[in-house]
């Protein structure tokens, strides 16, 4: 059964076009009420509609973010949230936490921000068009449950902290690079990584493979 990501944070990054790596934002925050926009200290380039040199609050969520959530009223919302895992109800924010708000074009991308102690942290496997013809095939072998496993890749040439999704030593993609510091962090203890849900490869390679990480987050990884 579909159940809802709890989160209040997501972690708003930008992917450089050149070197592909993702840079921090800022971090979007929500009470239950109200939203909030904090863009961090270092970035000198402003989201549109979002001018820098202050906290931005709204009872909405902020239209570039609202943008990235399919309407309630689109006859394929139903389909499109089972897809990520999520029962039909599901709020903007947690919609954006499992999606991504990932658009074509778009150099945008929120994460979930796990809070320190127990977490169950879902995630899209990223890089699937990275992978082989034979790998890609192989995740229409995997059911949900199915226990998978984090490799490093250490010789990976945009990010030396890559890490790899596998199992039984076939690649099935990568974890997030916005992520990757705090799967670090989860990975360094006991956890568990299992499939949540295979999609078919016609809703899209970024939408394929839908896991889940489970165990401790120690909260060391800085947030500003």
């Amino acid at each position: 059964m579909a159940t809802l990501l709890r989160t209040d944070q997501l972690l708003v990054s930008r992917q450089d076009p050149q070197t592909r790596a993702y840079v921090r934002v800022g971090t979007l925050t929500f009470d239950g009420e109200q939203y909030a926009f904090t863009y961090d200290a270092e970035v000198r380039r402003a989201l549109p509609g979002l001018p820098l040199g202050r906290t931005h609050e709204s009872e909405t969520l902020f239209p570039i973010f609202a943008e990235r959530v399919m309407d309630s009223q689109r006859p394929e919302r139903p389909a499109t949230m089972a897809h990520l895992g999520l029962p039909a109800e599901a709020g903007p924010f947690e919609v954006l936490a499992v999606s991504g708000g990932s658009r074509t074009g778009d150099t945008y991308e929120l994460t979930p921000l796990p809070h320190t102690g127990e977490v169950s942290l879902p995630f899209l496997v990223h890089g699937i068009r990275y992978l082989t013809a034979a790998e890609r095939a192989s995740i229409d072998h995997l059911r949900p449950g199915d226990r998978l496993s984090l490799l490093p890749e250490r010789g990976n040439p945009i990010n030396p902290r890559a890490l790899l999704v596998t199992r039984d030593g076939d690649r099935l993609g990568y974890v997030p690079d916005p992520l990757l510091a705090y799967v670090h962090d989860i990975a360094a203890g006991e956890h568990d990584l299992v499939v949540e849900r295979v999609n078919p490869p016609d809703f899209g390679l970024h939408m394929r493979l839908l896991v889940r990480l489970s165990g401790q987050y120690s909260g060391g990884v800085q947030t500003h």
